[in-house]
């Protein structure tokens, strides 16, 4: 009989990636997941009753604990909500990033990251980052995303009217013209944007990133209740559109419209940050989130799919992180989808109320319990 060190017993799993949806033990040797049947493990998780899926992904966050003022302890907000492994949406550019490697790195939170275009980054919340794009620093970013591609994925800009000003879309311009020289995508915060959305969809390639695309303030992806043509277009285009929740970027009325048409997220993700971790009903966690797009009636696979296999494949890793196969890194969450009354609010103060919470119960990193629920 083999070995193991764990097995998770009577769990219903969700791998979108083999397209699972029943109960599978899971079984795990050395970090990594392995053949359940006939194992004699050293510890036995009983998850019946329960949901096991691959580690979730939040995809847009802001860490850096005590770098910035936005940044959130990783492990301590992460582990806790299932999260195994997290994008930080460009808390750093290149006068500071070199600092937030080291500092992250050093976690067991497998952790990647944008570069924003602004030197400093979102070192304040005191005054918004300069995106005068005579202020970015061309070659020195590309340097970066060349020499620090094992953490950085791209570029981030925040593309908002009142960052903007009089600039309209010269930054997001630039950033795409030093991201094509560097062979990445860039990701754009769209909240009330300068220009219609549809101006912004226009320009985004393959692969760039539509960030907060359910935000309600100023222009929107909806305009007279129908998503703009613009936005449908870039979606076929391959741009990727992440919900990136935020206490500022997100609008009920925008979400229902979108999703009564179709018109899905790709990646569902916080935008936590120090201030907006703790603000009851509009963001706390990852599957406070996942537990609102219940509420609205998005079925949980495909709410599990943008939470990990969609994000995974971003990352070009959709079998290693997005998957519970048999070979894979043991990155394994485990929930209890429990009955709980709860309202969720958007930026304006309207809600949505909701019967479901997904409480974790246990978090694996790479084979090693990281989280536990008291009475689990």
């Amino acid at each position: 009989m083999a070995k193991a060190d764990y097995l998770i017993k009577g769990g219903t799993v969700i791998d979108c990636y083999q397209k699972i949806y029943k109960t599978v033990d899971i079984a795990v040797r050395d970090g990594v997941i392995v053949d359940a049947d006939e194992v004699q493990a050293a510890h036995v998780i009983d998850a019946e009753g329960c949901l096991v899926t691959p580690g979730l992904i939040d995809f847009h966050c802001h860490l850096g604990y005590g770098l910035t003022d936005l940044g959130i302890p990783g492990e301590a907000s992460a582990f806790p909500s299932g999260v195994t492994t997290a994008v930080d949406a460009g808390t750093s550019g290149t006068a500071n990033y070199q600092a937030f490697r080291e500092m992250t790195l050093r976690s067991r939170l497998r952790i990647k990251a944008f570069l924003n275009v602004c030197p400093a980054g979102l070192v304040t919340t005191a005054y918004h980052e300069n995106i005068d794009p005579s202020c970015f620093q061309p070659s020195k970013i590309i340097r970066f995303l060349r020499k620090y591609n094992d953490q950085l994925l791209g570029l981030k800009i925040r593309q908002s009217a009142e960052i903007a000003g009089n600039l309209g879309l010269a930054p997001l311009e630039a950033a795409l013209e030093i991201a094509q020289q560097a062979h990445c995508p860039v990701a754009v915060h769209t909240t009330n944007p300068p220009v219609p959305a549809g101006e912004i969809a226009r320009l985004l390639r393959k692969d760039d990133i539509y960030i907060h695309v359910y935000q309600g303030k100023g222009e929107t992806v909806v305009r007279n209740g129908k998503i703009v043509p613009e936005v449908l277009e870039a979606r076929r285009r391959g741009v990727v559109f992440d919900a990136a929740n935020g206490t500022n970027h997100f609008s009920l009325a925008v979400a229902e419209a979108c999703l009564q048409q179709g018109f899905e997220p790709d990646i569902i993700s916080t935008d936590l940050t120090r201030k907006s971790l703790y603000i009851p009903g509009k963001v706390f966690s990852l599957p406070f989130i996942m537990a609102k797009y219940l509420a609205l009636g998005m079925p949980l696979e495909k709410i599990v799919a943008c939470t990990t296999l969609q994000p995974a494949a971003y990352l070009g890793q959709a079998k290693e992180l997005g998957s519970l196969c048999e070979g894979t890194c043991a990155d394994i969450a485990v929930f209890r989808l429990a009955d709980h009354p709860v309202t969720f609010q958007d930026f304006s103060g309207k809600s949505v109320t909701g019967t479901k919470l997904l409480k974790t119960q246990l978090t694996m990193r790479e084979g090693e319990v990281v989280f536990r629920q008291v009475d689990f």
